[in-house]
Formats: C-alpha cells, sequence, structure tokens
C-alpha cells in the first residue's frame, strides 16, 4: 500500500470513526431521553393525583380546609414551575437534541457513503468530518448550553452496543457464505 492510499484510508477511517461517535451519541440521548420521560410522567402522575385526592377529600372532610388548599395551591405551583425543574427541563433539551443529532446522522449517513466508497478526496473528507464535529458540537451547545448532560455508564454501555452493531451492518463487509 502507497503512502497516498495509506492517507486516503486515514481519513476515511477518521471520518467513520466520527459517524460511529454520532451513532453512539444518538442512541445515548435516546435512551437518556426516555428515563427522563419516565420521570415526567411520573412527577405529572403524582400532582394530578395530589390535586385531585385534596379536592375529593376537602369534599368529604371539609374539616381541615387550609390542609386540603395548601395541598392544591402546592400543585398548582409545581405545575407552574415544571419545566424548571432539572429532569423537565432536561427532558425537553434531551428531546431537542436527540431530534438535532437524529437529522445529522441522516445526512451523515448519506455523505458516509460516498466516503466509504473512496469517492471523495482526502481534502473533501477531512473538511466533511472537521464540519460534523461542528455541527455535532453546536447541537449539543444549544441545547445543553451549561454542558449540565450526565453521563451514565450503563446508559452508554448500552448506546455503544447498538450503535457498533447498526455500524457495522452498513459499513463492515460480510464475508461471503
Amino acid at each position: 500500500m502507497g503512502e497516498d492510499e495509506a492517507a486516503a484510508h486515514r481519513q476515511q477511517d477518521l471520518y467513520l470513526s466520527e459517524v460511529l461517535r454520532l451513532m453512539v451519541a444518538c442512541e445515548y440521548m435516546r435512551r437518556y431521553r426516555g428515563i427522563l420521560a419516565r420521570r415526567v410522567t411520573w412527577f405529572g402522575a403524582l400532582r394530578a393525583t395530589a390535586s385531585s385526592s385534596a379536592i375529593a377529600a376537602w369534599a368529604v372532610w371539609q374539616a381541615y380546609p387550609m390542609i386540603w388548599g395548601g395541598i392544591i395551591a402546592g400543585t398548582q405551583v409545581a405545575d407552574a414551575l415544571k419545566d424548571v425543574f432539572p429532569f423537565t427541563a432536561r427532558h425537553k433539551a434531551a428531546n431537542d437534541l436527540v431530534t438535532s443529532l437524529e437529522a445529522l446522522l441522516i445526512e451523515t449517513l448519506y455523505e458516509a457513503e460516498g466516503v466509504y466508497a473512496g469517492r471523495l478526496a482526502n481534502e473533501e473528507i477531512t473538511e466533511r468530518r472537521r464540519k460534523l464535529m461542528k455541527l455535532r458540537h453546536d447541537a449539543d451547545a444549544r441545547h445543553f448550553p451549561a454542558g449540565d448532560l450526565p453521563e451514565r455508564g450503563d446508559l452508554l454501555a448500552l448506546a455503544e452496543r447498538a450503535a457498533s452493531t447498526y455500524y457495522a451492518s452498513i459499513f463492515e463487509p460480510r464475508a461471503n457464505p
């Protein structure tokens, strides 16, 4: 293999490694969003149950109007502040980031076909890799500007397995039967 051919493969490998990183990020965010969605649902159910129960209890036991009124007022405040709670704000940001990353992945997979097939020059591959890294960084910064996205090892391991399996099905050559 000549020096130019090795350099061409290096650029392809670097680009395709970046594609895999993007796939992992998409998978991770989907899973993280799912966990946050369950928390948001649980919190909403808790608020609704507390409010409804307090109204029903007030109707039955009118002796403690301050307690029932306080519970109802507390659930109304929690409802008004629901977007301020960290997990609800993160859920919205995670949902928006998943949408951005999936759109980026669709375009990247389309572009990766040309890279994988060797139809692009080294300079083009390098530029496309730089652009991909920048777009991913911009999406992360737009949706998590404080950089407060926690990294959970369990979700990351699942995301890496799922992304690697998908990546292998697309880019790794299959053995002939």
